[in-house]
């Protein structure tokens, strides 16, 4: 495909939360992606938002997956994790409120190193995805994080979650990603500043290009020892 040359400069912006499979699928993603991304000059930013709070505001409040629809969704979550290398069990729960967790991992994201958030977040979506823990109640985050911080570690951020100015924080983030309207939402800004905004895991191949990254499209390797042969 014709390369772009100049991809210094842009930055991708991911918005996720641990409520939705696809979060998670698009931060793996994301995490696979950004030492390339980085070394191309792309900022790569991974922010907690609270989804319910998103969609409510773009006029698409969550409703049950029709029946119909939902043999789909579990075939493509269950694939898509398996793709990833990602263990993937419904959970018992769903949905669940995710706010509190949302709120824990943006105070982790703004008051603890990088490397620690990078932890902190796929902890809950393996808590809840893979182990169906209840991340919306104190017990779970517990679960969730151990191993991560020392349990006084996790009361102590738990508290500091829910203070006023980490609340207001959660709604500013959450804020600064309209229009999404679902999760993950990707916001890319070119080197030329241009932005364009994207819903789901699915649709990399469209942000690569617009952040002029060089990059190899999908494609079928030809049978071992044997030469495919195009017909049209």
């Amino acid at each position: 495909m014709p390369q772009k040359s100049h991809p210094e400069g842009g930055k991708l912006t991911i918005f996720v939360d641990c409520v939705s499979p696809y979060s998670w699928f698009g931060f793996t993603n994301a995490m696979r992606y950004r030492p390339l991304l980085q070394a191309h000059g792309i900022t790569v930013d991974v922010v907690p938002f609270f989804l319910g709070a998103a969609r409510e505001a773009a006029g698409n409040p969550f409703a049950p997956t029709p029946k119909w629809r939902q043999a789909f969704a579990t075939q493509d979550c269950a694939m898509t994790a398996e793709m990833l290398g990602l263990n993937l069990s419904t959970p018992e729960e769903f949905p669940i409120l995710s706010l509190f967790a949302v709120r824990i991992a943006t105070w982790v994201k703004d008051h603890c190193s990088a490397e620690i958030f990078d932890r902190t977040f796929p902890a809950f979506s393996i808590a809840y995805w893979s182990k169906g823990i209840n991340i919306s109640k104190p017990e779970g985050v517990m679960k969730a994080l151990k191993g991560i911080f020392s349990e006084e570690e996790i009361k102590e951020i738990m508290k500091k979650a829910v203070t006023p100015e980490n609340k207001k924080r959660v709604l500013e983030l959450t804020s600064s990603s309209t229009p999404a309207f679902g999760a993950p939402w990707i916001q890319a800004v070119n080197s030329r500043g241009e932005r364009r905004d994207w819903f789901g895991n699915d649709r990399w191949e469209q942000v690569l290009h617009h952040l002029e990254v060089p990059f190899t499209p999908m494609q079928i390797s030809p049978p071992k020892g044997a030469v495919a042969t195009a017909k049209l």
